[in-house]
């Protein structure tokens, strides 16, 4: 591949863009890579702030050819490209993820969550079906979900995680594209990743597992072992969805080796291709971790559901056994806290209770809302404690995590999350 460093004032129609000057989500567009077709492109380059640029002269035209084409095209480009652009195009109108944001509170942020939730579903189940029917993927489609996750996450960080954690009624890809999707947004931000490994890892959440929607959906979720020639139709999932998205060119594609690679392991016992560590890219890590804290919640695949810390628990084991990376487990259990949201716990004070937000400069000491009083009798009226803030004179903490299916810790079902 041949690049080319040109300033801004050089860039014309037919040129191909390789690399920009600002960050990915100061671009007007979904991809620094594209080709410029419009004198409007440009026009919304310059006013992004846009400086300075690479061009691929294999997928473009060179800056000599361009100048060949006539003075006249480019006087007319120019002219256009100074007046105003369109102003659904115009960068000042498209959300900055980034940008501070006021934080609002948890209760708040999960009614604004909770139709994000939905949007994110259906957009899983449209991205399924066009990958059943082998049709291309437009990456445009999903940006602007990831932006308003991004935005959400900003307002505060704990609205998607909690319902991330809510009990499903129905084992869906589309819940779980929506989970690992929770997941990885926060721990992505948490890594430091760059503003475009975090768009890169958000579409592969939403696309990782839709390959399922060509197998046999009764193995989704089977809480059984699987036979072996359930493993063998199991492994093609990831190569479906990387044929397919290999039909769109202007794909990311990061994402493309992502969806392939998820379920690949650095001792080479993974699949499809057996990879170990070294071929196996770097983001690849962050999405494993993501995708199995979901499976082992919601008991995607052979095993039944768990709590959440003992997800964490099997995750950070797995990590330890170099199935994961330490590093990246010990940010997600930093993002999770170590009482996960709506988790049921018990106090010392006889006190049963849900975790409903996370102190993380605290993780010990989540505020709860008290579901069993000392007595074993449930509460009456709504109440909650702040851990991290108690009277003077009171010491309580979490003594044990409690496993809401238990009858007799919780005998009359109340701590059992199905909705918010």
């Amino acid at each position: 591949m041949a690049t080319k460093k040109i300033l801004i004032s050089q860039l014309r129609s037919g040129m191909f863009i390789h690399e920009l000057d600002i960050s990915w989500m100061k671009s007007p567009f979904l991809r620094h890579r594209r080709k410029i077709n419009t004198a409007n492109d440009i026009a919304l380059l310059k006013k992004a702030g846009v400086k300075k640029l690479y061009i691929d002269l294999s997928r473009g035209e060179d800056v000599q050819e361009v100048e060949k084409s006539g003075q006249d095209v480019i006087l007319q480009e120019d002219k256009l490209a100074s007046q105003k652009p369109n102003d659904s195009l115009d960068p000042n109108n498209v959300p900055d993820p980034c940008q501070a944001t006021e934080k609002v509170e948890l209760k708040k942020e999960l009614e604004v969550a909770k139709v994000l939730q939905g949007k994110i579903s259906k957009l899983v189940t449209q991205l399924g079906s066009l990958i059943k029917a082998g049709r291309p993927v437009s990456a445009d489609s999903i940006t602007p979900v990831i932006n308003e996750a991004l935005k959400s996450i900003s307002r505060n960080d704990q609205a998607l995680l909690t319902l991330l954690h809510i009990q499903r009624q129905d084992l869906k890809l589309s819940d779980h594209g929506f989970g690992v999707f929770a997941v990885i947004l926060p721990l992505a931000l948490q890594l430091k990743c760059s503003d475009q490994e975090v768009s890169e890892l958000g579409m592969a959440a939403l696309l990782h597992d839709t390959g399922w929607t060509r197998l046999p959906m009764h193995l989704f979720g089977k809480k059984k072992t699987y036979t072996a020639a359930e493993m063998q139709l199991i492994k093609q999932h990831p190569n479906i969805v990387a044929s397919v998205l290999s039909k769109s060119d202007d794909f990311p594609e990061t994402v493309k080796t992502l969806v392939k690679q998820h379920h690949e392991l650095s001792d080479g016992s993974g699949f499809p291709d057996k990879l170990k560590k070294g071929k196996i890219h770097k983001l690849v890590e962050i999405l494993q971790v993501a995708d199995s804290y979901d499976e082992y919640i919601h008991g995607l695949n052979d095993q039944a559901g768990m709590l959440p810390a003992n997800a964490l628990k099997k995750i950070y084991q797995a990590a330890r056994n170099g199935h994961y990376s330490e590093t990246v487990v010990s940010e997600m259990i930093h993002v999770m806290g170590i009482f996960p949201l709506t988790s049921a716990i018990e106090l010392s004070n006889g006190e049963k209770a849900l975790v409903v937000e996370i102190d993380k400069k605290m993780p010990l000491l989540p505020k709860v809302r008290v579901i069993y009083e000392m007595d074993g009798q449930p509460c009456q009226s709504e109440k909650f404690r702040d851990l991290a803030n108690q009277s003077e004179g009171e010491n309580i903490k979490i003594i044990k995590v409690i496993d809401p299916i238990d009858d007799k810790a919780d005998p009359l079902g109340l701590l059992r999350v199905n909705s918010v």
